[in-house]
């Protein structure tokens, strides 16, 4: 099988320029703590230009550089940053076996002749994607390991390997590129192997008696007969983001700012990996107070930024903070979109972007409780109905259309609540209706029509209907509720 080598350079440096891009052209150094005596961990381009490298301490690079920009190591960013870069190496492989911190191994069985036409076009979407993600990456294919990640280290861009170019590339390289142990680099060494190629001429035997099982393991690594081979990993299906501050946040603008970048971080993995963003999960960190969460639930699917940040402003507008932030996560549940069958005699739905926009507008005016599709309960009970926020099933279509009636549309107005009347009854049916803002003799009726149920628990539940016409010309829904002993008046037909 080909490998392919996804390495991105100075690792803890990529994970702070994605989330801050701004930084790119200005010398950054990240280090572990921001103390004169802590190592450089990862140095920009730009500090490399005033001699600033890996390993020296941050107040001799500050000697060197007045304007150095110096940031800690941040936890966060990391995680956020290697998830990219799995969901990266995802889009393109299922193969997958993730190394250290800022290198992934790829599996290319299958791939080529199908998904890409060669090695270097797919290890080219590759290198892209990773740039849409923030990430500026290197590829190599090799037939190992090994030769992948130095290649991969070595030089910029895609490279390929074919088999038989592995060993001239691997002979000029330094014996600790394949990284020994210390004991056995200083043994190498005083033998006078500096090189790759010094070291494949040994004789396997020989150094197997004088440098033990962990000669050998190099020695075959270096001449390219690696026995261990891929291990892919599934991969996880999480996407988060997470941002944290150095002073608090306690004004919607600013926060909403930072919302947005983690927003557009998310989206391009959801849409990387083939799914939609079904819903939000937001995890403030109050001074003092410490973890908050939210669930914001979203109408209709989408990857839409505009929508989802407009969905979040109206939250945190109707449920602001109380207390200033310095962090906070934004987690997005994954779905995969269905694509639905579209009707030749009836017009398209409503955008999902304008679709969430307007019920995040609806339920911050109306309240959450206010807003949704009804339910309708198992139960023969009447006045039960309750509202569940809208979900995947506004975009389930009924397959027919019911048939058109010949009679004009006839609808009821109901009463919430139902108005308590009087009822005079002859010979057992409504002949007299007296009650607020209504009354008059029965001209017509229709009914009863009972309902009896629940009879089984401790309160049953009866009623009985009518449709009656008054004298007043109202057309009027009447009922009595067995229970109660009382009539009331359910609604007006309109």
């Amino acid at each position: 099988m080909r490998i392919a080598c996804l390495y991105v350079p100075a690792f803890p440096l990529a994970a702070w320029l994605r989330a801050a891009p701004e930084l790119c052209t200005q010398a950054v150094v990240v280090v572990e703590r921001v103390e004169p005596q802590s190592l450089v961990l990862a140095a920009s381009r730009a500090a490399w230009r005033w001699g600033i490298s890996p390993g020296m301490r941050l107040g001799q690079a500050q000697n060197l550089c007045r304007t150095l920009i110096v940031r800690p190591q941040n936890p966060s960013l990391l995680e956020s940053a290697r998830a990219a870069l799995f969901d990266a190496a995802a889009s393109c492989s299922p193969l997958i076996e993730p190394a250290e911190d800022g290198v992934i191994y790829v599996g290319l069985e299958g791939l080529i002749g199908h998904w890409c036409a060669s090695e270097a076009q797919w290890a080219s979407r590759l290198v892209t994607r990773c740039e849409r993600f923030g990430l500026p990456a290197r590829v190599a294919v090799a037939r190992t390991k090994t030769a992948a990640r130095l290649a991969a280290m070595r030089w910029d861009g895609v490279t390929v390997l074919a088999p038989e170019e592995e060993a001239s590339f691997l002979a000029p390289l330094p014996v600790a590129a394949l990284r020994p142990s210390e004991q056995l680099l200083t043994t190498l060494e005083r033998w006078g192997i500096y090189t790759i190629g010094q070291l494949v001429q040994l004789p396997l035997r020989a150094v197997g008696t004088r440098l033990g099982p962990e000669g050998v393991i190099l020695v075959r690594r270096a001449r390219g007969e690696e026995t261990e081979p891929l291990q892919p990993r599934p991969c996880p299906v999480v996407f988060e983001e997470a941002m944290e501050f150095d002073s608090g946040i306690d004004n919607l603008e600013p926060l909403a700012f930072v919302v947005r970048a983690l927003l557009d971080r998310l989206t391009v993995r959801l849409e990387a990996r083939g799914f939609v963003c079904a819903g939000l999960q937001l995890r403030l960190h109050l001074l003092g107070a410490g973890w908050e969460e939210r669930t914001i639930a979203v109408a209709y699917p989408n990857n839409e930024v505009k929508a989802l940040l407009g969905l979040l402003r109206l939250h945190l507008e109707q449920q602001p903070p109380q207390a200033a932030l310095d962090a906070i996560r934004v987690r997005a549940c994954p779905e995969v979109l269905r694509p639905s069958q579209l009707d030749l005699f009836r017009p398209h739905g409503p955008a999902p972007a304008a679709l969430t926009t307007v019920l995040a507008q609806l339920s911050s005016l109306c309240g959450n409780e206010r807003v949704g599709s009804p339910v309708v309960p198992n139960t023969h009970r009447l006045d039960t109905e309750s509202m569940a926020p809208f979900g995947s099933q506004m975009r389930e279509t009924s397959g027919t259309t019911p048939p058109t009636s010949v009679l004009p549309p006839l609808a009821l107005r109901r009463f919430r609540p139902p108005l308590a009347v009087e009822v005079f009854s002859e010979r057992e049916r409504p002949d007299f209706v007296r009650g607020p803002q209504l009354g008059g003799r029965v001209v017509s009726w229709a009914g009863p029509w009972r309902i009896r149920t629940e009879w089984w628990g401790e309160r049953p539940y009866g009623r009985e209907y009518y449709d009656v016409q008054l004298s007043d010309g109202g057309l009027y829904r009447l009922f009595r509720d067995e229970e109660q002993q009382q009539w009331f008046v359910d609604g007006v037909y309109d």
